[in-house]
């Protein structure tokens, strides 16, 4: 009876043990934020089944000028990783991360982009997918009990992406060379991997209306394009689109390159590009 109770008891102890451990795995999974919801979308895809990545920053709140909320902070300093873009969109965060252990933060551009370069990254799928190779990567360092379960969701989406691309390249194609104008410069990874015909923009900062030297431009532009679309933007209103196209035909469309709107999931890039894509085939195929 003695020798049973000392076995029942290491046995017991042994189950604690076990279940010591498999609580510390659980509760071990990385803390990863993901500053605007393309690089939130893509992380969720990589790290499903592990874990669910933070977002930082709304789809309505514009990623190039914003104000740190201590919420915000203190998640930022709680994290494991970081994933943003760089400083080139994402402005106000280079100083705070300036501030972190290195290894902390994933840049997708290098440092001091010039300004100008278009960082919208993410709407090419080509980069979108090396995106994910940079998460899969970096993720497996991180946390390397998981490094399978990262490569194999790695894998899958960037299937996914590929079946993608193919599927938008169908419903573009008519449209190749239709001419339109943009709010602002943000879509030219999209525009040259799908063959669309980008006239001009409203404004070259987002953050900063148009004078009106420019908005004589663009109505001379939309002239002598015959740009069939003007697109604005949910995270701006500019108030000099009516000023614009008054006197004109063209008709007025809206996209959105962050995803207003759209719930955080792994499917959020999906979501993302292919409004995108009808956001553009809606207002071109208008009369």
């Amino acid at each position: 009876m003695h020798f049973n109770m000392k076995i029942l008891k290491y046995f017991v102890i042994a189950v604690a043990l076990i279940i010591g451990v498999t609580a510390k795995d659980s509760a071990a999974e990385p803390k990863v934020v993901a500053s605007i919801y393309p690089l939130h979308a893509l992380a969720a895809g990589v790290m499903a089944g592990v874990g669910t990545p933070a977002l930082l920053l709304e789809g309505d709140v514009s990623p190039h000028d914003f104000a740190l909320k201590p919420s915000q902070a203190r998640l930022l300093q709680s994290a494991d990783l970081i994933v943003w873009v760089g400083d080139g969109l994402e402005y106000p965060l280079a100083r705070f991360l300036q501030n972190l252990p290195a290894g902390r933060s994933l840049r997708l551009t290098e440092p001091g982009a010039a300004s100008g370069q278009n960082l919208h990254i993410w709407l090419d799928p080509d980069r979108a997918q090396q995106i994910v190779s940079a998460l899969v990567n970096n993720l497996s360092t991180l946390d390397p009990a998981n490094a399978a379960r990262y490569r194999a969701n790695g894998g899958k989406l960037n299937q996914r992406i590929a079946d993608l691309t193919i599927e938008l390249e169908v419903q573009l194609q008519p449209f190749y060379g239709t001419p339109y104008i943009v709010f602002h410069d943000a879509y030219s990874h999209f525009e040259r991997r799908f063959g669309l015909a980008n006239r001009g923009t409203v404004t070259p900062n987002p953050e900063r209306r148009p004078g009106a030297r420019h908005i004589r431009q663009m109505r001379e532009t939309i002239a002598a394009s015959g740009a069939r679309c003007i697109f604005r933007e949910p995270q701006f209103e500019p108030q000099t689109l009516a000023a614009i196209v008054e006197g004109s035909d063209i008709h007025i469309g809206q996209l959105d390159p962050l995803g207003v709107g759209l719930e955080p999931s792994v499917n959020g890039f999906f979501h993302l590009m292919r409004n995108l894509a009808q956001d553009f085939t809606g207002c071109l195929s208008r009369p």
